[in-house]
């Protein structure tokens, strides 16, 4: 019993001497820069317009506030955010730590659905067409960044591999992450050219086409094998049938000719 008397003397004693020195020490004040955490999410949805970092302006005992690592955390909380949203920033600070001012204090952004679909790879080269293993990869991120995808594309910098970006009709597109980042060059060819050609369906007695899309395709080649190309004749992947077909068209190209990326097509037929 007396141990136990004695071991609670020198607790409330070392608390004392700790209060004390609490107390007596300087209260400062200082800004520091930590990560933003988004929380609530779950699921395959992510956070757009949400920074990486808010700025905050502490006061308190320079023991809490100064130094390389102060005990301090900023969080998002996200729960039940569904499209457009604007959430206040919350903060975690140790007792007897004031939060003087935090910038951002309110984020505005949009919650979307994480998308992954099949992106062609383009090398751009100089005076060569570059061939790459694999020839598609996939690109993942926020919906509506991905689905302005519309090719995965590299420089080719005479090294073994080329590095990819995903691109849109606008530029790159940030945020969207493709798998593999890099591919592998396994060949380097002449030259090719580029060449927009109508396309044409010719499906078999008893059926008409009533409409198709697109009208037109973009193919590359050797300069002599796109000159004499004047149309390009296609056909659905599954076969002419009555009614509205839909997805990718499959197309008689010459010898050294290709399209870049897979052809999706709307096809309507009728019968005569």
């Amino acid at each position: 019993m007396r141990d136990w008397g004695s071991f609670l003397l020198a607790l409330l004693a070392a608390f004392a001497v700790w209060y004390s020195l609490r107390e007596r020490a300087p209260v400062v004040e200082r800004a520091v820069s930590v990560p933003l955490q988004v929380v609530g999410l779950g699921g395959e949805r992510t956070a757009e317009g949400v920074p990486k970092e808010v700025l905050l302006r502490l006061r308190g005992p320079a023991p809490l506030v100064e130094g390389a690592r102060v005990p301090v955390s900023a969080y998002l909380d996200l729960s039940g955010a569904e499209g457009a949203f604007t959430r206040e920033v919350r903060v975690a600070v140790p007792q007897g730590v004031e939060v003087l001012e935090i910038r951002p204090a309110r984020v505005e952004g949009r919650v979307e659905a994480i998308l992954t679909r099949t992106l062609p790879v383009e090398v751009l080269a100089q005076g060569a067409w570059v061939e790459t293993q694999p020839a598609f990869v996939e690109a993942k991120g926020p919906k509506s960044r991905v689905e302005e995808a519309v090719v995965a594309l590299g420089v080719d910098l005479g090294g073994e591999t080329v590095v990819l970006a995903a691109f849109g009709p606008q530029g790159p597109l940030l945020g969207v992450e493709l798998f593999p980042a890099q591919v592998q060059v396994v060949a380097r060819a002449s030259p090719l050219f580029r060449k927009e050609v109508p396309l044409v369906l010719r499906p078999p007695a008893g059926l008409r086409v009533v409409a198709f899309s697109p009208k037109t395709v973009e193919v590359v080649g050797p300069k002599e094998a796109l000159e004499g190309l004047t149309q390009v004749e296609a056909r659905p992947q599954g076969g002419f049938r009555p009614g509205e077909v839909v997805g990718p068209l499959v197309l008689t190209l010459p010898s050294g000719v290709r399209v870049l990326g897979e052809v999706l097509g709307r096809v309507r037929l009728a019968l005569e």
